[in-house]
């Protein structure tokens, strides 16, 4: 059934998104932990079995202990990035938990079923009903642990019913057997529906961040990205780079505007190549665009990087069998991390931008003037520059 549903293809960030759904239904387990205690331990005391009644307290606590991992989980959401391997560790735990209390109601269900009073079946059919309308609904975006939590649950009480072997325990195996059945389809339909809205949700998200021809960030994403290079930065040095290419109106006016996005399409490839790893690289308008990175550690890394920039975007480019050369100008603004935010950082590099432009003169060099300036004193202190 996974492969069928296609558990195997989940992509990192789908995979994060459903295990962290773990995290959520504290009170219904609450509720299912108390309800479990309670029936457990009445058919203990009516049987007056000490191992039963054993069972019965390993296995409220096993449940019980799944609250506070789901509470410890809700509390790691906010705790760093979050990686395939470490959403992994969590599905693990929570799985193991998952089984460890699906075994001790499976063993509770097979002995209700088993034992001369004929409550004992009605209230374990209830619990059982209740264990599995819940797995199927809580538990139905990790299908793997969903499956094979009903399973465990409903088969000993499937096998112990016919074990009976009289009418009224033949059809109430019966049932449990159709009802496993259609809760097994019930967890691939939910768990599809759950994926594809996850996928929805995380493509809307990426629309709203990124430049629909590029691929690179527009503001919005860009001004979210800054918040992780400063932190990445570490109170070290920030550095801005304004980005405005020169000689791109002729393309669009000699070859068309197809011609032009195949070139920002190439352009967005070579600043992602000279872009330091972890740099936010953005498109944020026509032919602008802008690189924020850090830690700076070393004075002239900003320089460096701005004539690197120059050097990839100098080179030329074929573009519908013609060679077509463009030039850049460069305005970089640095600071430190902290209160600073992004937008003081882009008006410095915005101003040394059209500073650098007026400076040049001819475009038709197609040579990058690069101007690096220190923003006002009022927004930081100890600029490189």
């Amino acid at each position: 059934m996974l492969r069928r549903v296609g558990h195997n293809s989940e992509t990192d960030s789908l995979f994060i998104a459903l295990v962290n759904e773990l995290a959520t239904g504290m009170l219904p387990a609450a509720i299912m932990a108390a309800t479990y205690c309670g029936v457990a331990s009445f058919i203990a005391f009516r049987l007056k079995s000490s191992v039963l009644l054993l069972i019965a307290v390993t296995g409220t606590l096993v449940e019980a202990s799944k609250c506070g991992l789901k509470r410890r989980h809700q509390r790691a959401l906010n705790d760093g990035p979050w990686t395939r391997r470490r959403a992994l560790r969590w599905e693990m735990a929570h799985a193991a938990l998952t089984f460890g209390f699906t075994v001790h109601i499976g063993w509770v269900a097979a002995r209700g079923f088993l034992a001369a009073d004929p409550a004992f079946p009605v209230l374990v059919t209830g619990l059982i009903f209740g264990y599995c309308s819940g797995a199927v609904t809580r538990l139905a975006f990790r299908p793997l642990i969903a499956s094979a939590a009903v399973g465990i649950v409903t088969v000993p009480a499937i096998a112990a019913a016919a074990y009976r072997g009289d009418a009224t325990s033949l059809v109430i195996a019966t049932m449990f057997t159709v009802f496993l059945c259609g809760g097994l389809e019930t967890i691939r339909y939910l768990y599809l529906n759950t994926r594809r809205q996850i996928i929805l949700r995380h493509d809307m998200a990426t629309l709203a961040k990124n430049d629909p021809l590029t691929h690179l960030l527009n503001r919005l994403g860009l001004r979210e990205a800054f918040r992780g290079v400063a932190a990445e930065a570490r109170g070290s040095v920030i550095a801005v780079h304004c980005l405005d290419l020169d000689g791109f109106k002729p393309v669009n006016d000699q070859y068309g505007h197809a011609a032009g996005d195949q070139v920002l399409l190439a352009i967005a490839d070579r600043l992602r190549a000279v872009a330091p790893p972890r740099a936010a690289v953005a498109r944020v308008g026509g032919d602008e665009f802008v690189i924020v990175h850090g830690p700076v550690l070393q004075p002239g890394d900003a320089e460096r990087l701005a004539l690197q920039v120059d050097r990839a975007i100098a080179e030329p480019f074929l573009i519908q069998g013609r060679e077509i050369h463009i030039g850049t100008s460069i305005g970089i603004a640095t600071a430190p991390p902290g209160s600073l935010e992004l937008d003081p950082l882009m008006a410095e590099a915005d101003a040394a931008l059209y500073r650098a432009k007026a400076g040049k003169g001819d475009a038709a060099t197609r040579r990058a003037a690069c101007q690096t300036i220190n923003p006002r004193p009022n927004l930081h202190a100890g600029a490189v520059s």
